[in-house]
């Protein structure tokens, strides 16, 4: 199956959708307890991507690097 050229050039020229990192980006960071947060992706084995361990001891939210999702160390002071 192909496509033809002008719905191939809407396709790729299409700004109106927002971008997977836009889209992830607007996911707030996610709270996490204690120092380490776990990720992987989903809940859904099957949606998901291997297990990450993130290190949450700087200041500014880490990012996984398979999905992007962003978490934060949450401090109960």
């Amino acid at each position: 199956m192909f496509f033809s050229l002008t719905l191939e050039k809407k396709l790729i020229c299409d700004t109106s959708k927002k971008s997977p990192m836009e889209l992830i980006n607007e996911v707030p960071p996610i709270k996490v307890e204690g120092r380490i947060a776990v990720c992987e992706g989903d809940t859904d084995p099957a949606l998901g991507h291997p297990i990450e361990f993130i290190c949450l001891d700087l200041h500014e939210p880490a990012v996984c690097k398979y999905c992007g999702l962003r978490y934060v160390q949450d401090h109960h002071h």
